[in-house]
């Protein structure tokens, strides 16, 4: 999920499509964001991605953000509490963000922060999640309840789909 510097009202971060995946000793988000400018002007500034605490779920191994359609990377900087990126939009319009990240887990946990959503002030309109594991892997829980799960080739696919989505918990998973 991401977060806010300077925010303003005049982008809209209104629907997120991501995959969760766990093996190797790593967990690796990757996913769609979207973002749409609701002004009559060209929207430019830096949003702020927030990382799960790199002490208790290790660190990041790996981040990536571009534009879809584009390989030139909008990382401006990177801490251990997250990465900032150079969002622009033009005049009424949206624009689409790939965001992936890898993260050497630690212990047997895992974390995806949506709760920053809140700062936004409004829902997603719409939110679609995966996780998918080898089938040797077994999920002991979950902070938020999957819709469905299948089997898929070696893998569980878990699925979550929401709309008007106000999230209150973060994604927490323990294996």
């Amino acid at each position: 999920m991401v977060g806010l510097t300077g925010y303003s009202q005049k982008t809209d971060f209104f629907k997120e499509d991501l995959t969760f995946k766990l093996g190797q000793g790593l967990f690796v988000v990757d996913g769609l964001y979207y973002f749409r400018n609701t002004t009559d002007a060209e929207v430019r500034q830096i949003l702020f991605y927030p990382f799960p605490d790199v002490g208790q779920y290790g660190e990041i191994g790996f981040i990536e953000i571009t534009k879809v359609g584009d390989t030139i990377s909008q990382l401006a900087s990177q801490t251990t509490k997250g990465a900032l990126f150079k969002v622009q939009i033009p005049a009424n319009n949206e624009i689409t963000y790939h965001i992936i990240y890898g993260q050497k887990l630690k212990t047997n946990l895992a974390k995806y922060i949506i709760t920053t959503t809140q700062k936004w002030g409004k829902p997603f309109e719409e939110a679609d999640y995966k996780l998918e594991i080898p089938e040797s892997v077994t999920i002991s829980s979950f902070s938020i309840a999957p819709d469905t799960v299948i089997q898929k080739d070696k893998f569980k696919i878990y699925s979550w789909s929401r709309k008007d989505f106000m999230p209150v918990t973060d994604f927490d998973f323990t294996f």
